[in-house]
């Protein structure tokens, strides 16, 4: 609603996150696209994070195989010492999630 009428006032082509874009950059306009875009259309935003979840869930394995080779310590190792507490618990589960493929 509010994107049409931020459309309709300039012109067809630009929207709210066209406007950001050309406003922000970096990390700074990702993030406030992805709010806009939770705002606007939740469920398109979060099924492209799925997906790109699922990707990365996909290719995690191997991306691990090769790191042990090159630095000689398993990514499960380094986040427990890296990390504390319930992210700890979470990214270890995501591990071996993956480890189970």
């Amino acid at each position: 609603m509010i994107n049409d009428a931020y459309g309709a006032k300039r012109n067809r082509n630009h929207n709210l996150e066209r406007a950001l874009e050309k406003e922000l950059s970096g990390k700074g306009e990702k993030a406030a696209i992805f709010h806009l875009n939770m705002k606007l259309n939740p469920c398109k935003q979060v099924q492209s994070i799925s997906r790109a979840l699922a990707l990365g869930l996909h290719i995690l394995p191997r991306v691990m195989a090769e790191r042990i080779t090159l630095v000689k310590k398993t990514v499960e190792e380094r986040v427990v010492s890296e990390t504390s507490g319930d992210y700890r618990k979470l990214l270890v589960e995501l591990i071996k999630v993956a480890n189970a493929e």
